[in-house]
C-alpha cells in the first residue's frame, strides 16, 4: 500500500472523504496498487512457496528412498545442497527477499542434516537435544538475515524445543510442571522472546526490519497467558490464585506498553479476545453446572456485546495508528 494511498484513507477514517467516493479518490489520483507492485509481490510470493516446496521436497526424498541410498551418499548430497545454497546467497542483494529465502532454505536444511545425523547413527539421544541443537545454528542466520521471517522460525523451534524436553518428563521437570503448568512456562519463554525482538527492532544497530516477529511473539504468549486465566479461573486454588495474578499483571503491561506508551493495534486485538475470553469464563464457573438453553443464550449476548464494543474501540485505535503514522512520515 503506498503513501498516497495511506493518506486518502486516513482522510476517509477522519470524514473528509465519503465512503461511496473513495473508490473514485483512490482511482483519481493513482493510489491503487500498480502492475508492477503486484509483479513484485507475486515474484516474492512464488520464491517463498518455490523455497518451502524444495525445502519439503528434499525431506521426502530422503525419507522415501531411505533404503536405498548409502548413509555416505545421503550426507554428501544434503551437504552439497548446503553449499550450493550458501554460493547462491553470496550472489543474491544482502536482505533483499531472494537472499532471506535462500537463508531460511539453510536453516531447515540444517535442521535435515541434523535429523539425517540422528536416524543414521542413532545416538541415543533425547529428540530435543537435536532440536536445541538446531536452534543454536539457527540464531546467527537470525541474526544474519535481519529477517522476522527467520526470528519467527527460532522462536518455534525454542518452543518445540521445551515441548520435546518436558514431554520427556523426567527428574527435575517431571516434578515442577504439570499439564496446566506448562502454558505457564511457555508463556514467560513468549515473554522473552517479545522482549528479544523489541530490542533486536529498537537498538540503534536495528538488527530486524520489523516488528512482525515481536507481534507474532506477543499474540501466542497472550494465547498461553489466557489458558493460564482459564486454568486458573476453573480450577481455583491458593497456586492458581498466583497464576491469575501473573495474567492480570500480563493484560496490564500490555495495555500500558501498547496502548499508552507505543499504539499497536494488532497486540491489542489479541488483548480484547483474551479478555472476552476472560469474561465468558468467568460467568461459565458462576453459573457452574446449570447449563439450559436460557445459559447459552446469555453467552451469545455477552459475546455479541463484548465484540461489538471491542471491534468499535479497535477501529477507533486503527484511525489513531493512522494519524500518527501519517503524521510521523510528515
Amino acid at each position: 500500500m503506498n503513501k498516497i494511498r495511506n493518506q486518502i484513507l486516513n482522510w476517509q477514517a477522519q470524514g473528509l472523504i465519503e465512503r461511496k467516493n473513495i473508490s473514485k479518490a483512490l482511482e483519481t489520483t493513482g493510489a491503487n496498487n500498480s502492475p508492477n507492485q503486484w509483479f513484485h509481490f507475486i515474484s516474492h510470493s512464488l520464491i517463498w512457496l518455490s523455497v518451502l516446496s524444495i525445502a519439503s521436497g528434499v525431506i521426502f526424498f530422503f525419507a522415501y528412498n531411505w533404503d536405498n541410498i548409502t548413509a555416505t551418499t545421503k550426507f554428501v548430497m544434503l551437504q552439497v545442497l548446503i553449499l550450493i545454497s550458501l554460493l547462491a546467497y553470496t550472489q543474491t542483494k544482502r536482505y533483499s527477499n531472494t537472499n532471506t529465502a535462500i537463508l531460511f532454505f539453510i536453516a531447515v536444511l540444517l535442521g535435515s542434516l541434523f535429523a539425517l545425523f540422528g536416524q543414521t547413527y542413532q545416538t541415543g539421544k533425547d529428540p530435543w537435544q537435536l532440536f536445541m541443537l538446531w536452534t543454536i545454528f539457527v540464531t546467527p542466520i537470525a541474526f544474519t538475515s535481519r529477517s522476522s521471517s527467520l526470528w519467527t522460525f527460532w522462536m518455534a523451534l525454542a518452543f518445540l524445543t521445551l515441548n520435546l524436553i518436558l514431554g520427556v518428563r523426567y527428574g527435575l521437570f517431571g516434578g515442577i510442571f504439570g499439564n496446566e503448568r506448562q502454558m505457564l512456562l511457555y508463556a514467560f519463554l513468549g515473554l522473552v522472546a517479545t522482549g528479544i525482538f523489541e530490542f533486536l527492532f529498537y537498538c540503534p544497530y536495528k538488527l530486524i526490519n520489523n516488528r512482525i516477529a515481536a507481534q507474532i511473539a506477543l499474540v501466542v504468549t497472550m494465547v498461553a497467558f489466557t489458558w493460564v486465566a482459564i486454568y486458573s479461573i476453573f480450577e481455583f486454588n491458593n497456586q492458581k490464585g498466583i497464576d491469575a495474578l501473573f495474567y492480570l499483571g500480563w493484560m496490564t503491561g500490555i495495555y500500558y506498553f501498547y496502548r499508552l506508551k507505543n499504539l499497536d493495534v494488532l497486540v491489542l486485538s489479541s488483548w480484547v479476545v483474551s479478555g472476552i475470553i476472560g469474561v465468558i469464563s468467568l460467568l461459565a464457573k458462576t453459573i457452574n453446572h446449570d447449563f439450559e438453553g436460557g445459559t447459552f443464550l446469555l453467552f451469545g449476548l455477552v459475546i455479541i456485546g463484548l465484540s461489538t464494543l471491542g471491534g468499535k474501540w479497535l477501529l477507533g485505535l486503527l484511525s489513531e495508528e493512522k494519524a500518527s503514522t501519517h503524521g510521523e512520515k510528515k
